[in-house]
């Protein structure tokens, strides 16, 4: 037989029409295990899988590949995003492919792509539509942000009844810190950190200043051997910024964990991924830092032992995501750390007007961490004058959020505001002290309350064992 000769124009067509086959029979890309792991955790927890018209928000994207890891340094990077469904209906040109989920309090949240360089538009949206900060938990993968939110214990957290109830029975230790708080220290540091060009998550200068707050607390440890300093550099998308950590290791319970942090890197809403963009970040969150440094300092200066093991925390990149205070409490959680309470500091420094001292953030918080809270300002707070209201502050509004979706029992004091709202210079360059009156008396109330929880979670070597048990938590 002879053989079959092709034409030439005839080879050619066979030749498109075997190419346009291939394409065609090449597999869609399917969900990595990962993902199929969440979605299966979803619908195990909530007993339902989420409707088409829920799951699909934006039904003309394509679907997205799990495997796509973003950059923290490419502007272009993909990020996925956790936010509520209502600040999602805000954010929908800046964001696509949304799915709908439930976290574990039953909450509706979504899921959805955006790009590491609207990032700063969506903060933006959520201070200027939303009056508040955060707004979201981002992650480097599709698949991480379905399995925070699949594995998620802010349900547990929130409601979680201690083993033993808080108590107060730490006075004399605490009513001789209070007078010890000097306003002029903390106005220093809140001067020297604001005087950074930013302290931006991705920029050399967020990486010195974490690393000088590193050194100033060390520095306030005076070489005492149960007092450890570290950079936290287990963060996968937090860039070349560390968080800080300092321990005091507890004498009578060491595996029983305190934590009080703040967050230490700032962002210009109007320049949000310019290394280089001028960002002071005094009240938000350079007083946040400056209140735990002068609670620090007092306690470290009165020799003081605590018998359960304390942390000051400085979280790197909370304004694009709360990365470094969820990495920080994932990492616990998986190496099933104890921590028994948690106090989020966040901006301290601003009052205008006639209102209230300090407010309780009441929303995904603990509640008898909460109740505390309020017996620990009417015991040591209210005497002095001082008052409070309470306020919710919506979903991921700071760290504290971290540690609730982790599982563990965290709550938040947040600075009086104005009777308009909060500080009205956030995220901008007049975040600045001569915006608060070149004064930092404002933060002294919150470094006061801050020795009180101390006090009174971590006690003192010696003294009688009250405050919150342990909490245990599934690994």
């Amino acid at each position: 037989m002879k053989p079959f000769l092709l034409g030439p124009t005839t080879l050619l067509l066979s030749l498109v029409a075997s190419v346009v086959m291939v394409r065609s029979d090449t597999p869609r890309p399917v969900p990595s295990t990962a993902t199929r792991a969440a979605a299966a955790s979803h619908v195990a927890a909530t007993g339902e899988a989420p409707s088409l018209r829920r799951v699909r928000m934006d039904r003309t994207a394509a679907p997205v590949a799990t495997t796509t890891t973003s950059s923290p340094d490419d502007p272009f990077a993909p990020v996925y995003i956790v936010t509520s469904r209502e600040t999602y209906q805000g954010i929908r040109g800046m964001a696509r492919n949304a799915v709908a989920r439930r976290d574990s309090s039953g909450m509706p949240v979504l899921i959805s792509e955006t790009r590491a360089d609207r990032l700063g538009e969506i903060s933006r949206y959520v201070h200027v539509n939303e009056h508040r900060c955060g707004g979201y938990f981002a992650f480097p993968t599709r698949a991480q942000a379905e399995a925070f939110v699949a594995e998620g214990r802010a349900k547990e957290a929130m409601a979680k009844t201690l083993l033993a109830a808080y108590t107060l029975d730490n006075q004399d230790t605490v009513n001789g810190w209070l007078p010890q708080v000097q306003k002029q220290r903390i106005y220093d540091t809140i001067n020297h950190l604001s005087s950074y060009r930013n302290r931006y998550f991705a920029s050399t200068h967020g990486k010195t200043s974490a690393e000088w707050i590193r050194t100033h607390w060390q520095s306030l440890a005076a070489g005492r051997d149960d007092v450890t300093t570290e950079l936290f550099t287990a963060c996968s998308n937090c860039s070349t910024q560390p968080s800080v950590i300092l321990t005091i290791r507890g004498w009578d319970l060491p595996d029983e964990v305190v934590v009080l942090g703040a967050h230490l890197d700032s962002i210009n809403g109007n320049t949000p991924n310019d290394p280089n963009q001028l960002a002071p970040g005094a009240d938000d969150d350079a007083s946040g830092i400056a209140t735990l440094t002068e609670t620090l300092r007092i306690a470290l200066a009165d020799g003081w032992q605590p018998r359960r093991t304390v942390k000051f925390m400085g979280y790197a990149a909370e304004e694009v995501g709360l990365r470094g205070s969820n990495a920080i409490a994932q990492s616990f959680r998986a190496n099933g750390v104890n921590v028994v309470s948690v106090l989020q500091v966040d901006m301290t420094n601003y009052k205008f007007g006639a209102v209230t001292d300090m407010k309780l953030i009441t929303d995904y918080s603990n509640t008898a961490l909460k109740n505390f809270f309020i017996t620990l300002f009417d015991t040591y707070l209210a005497p002095t004058g001082l008052t409070r209201s309470n306020t919710a502050c919506g979903y991921a509004c700071s760290d504290h959020a971290s540690w609730t979706n982790a599982g563990y029992p965290a709550a938040m004091m947040f600075e009086a505001g104005g009777p308009n709202g909060s500080f009205p210079y956030i995220h901008t360059t007049q975040d600045t002290l001569a915006t608060m009156g070149e004064s930092a008396q404002h933060s002294v109330k919150f470094a006061q309350f801050a020795l009180a929880y101390l006090g009174e979670t971590a006690k003192t070597r010696g003294k009688l064992t009250g405050g919150p048990a342990q909490v245990h938590t599934a690994q």
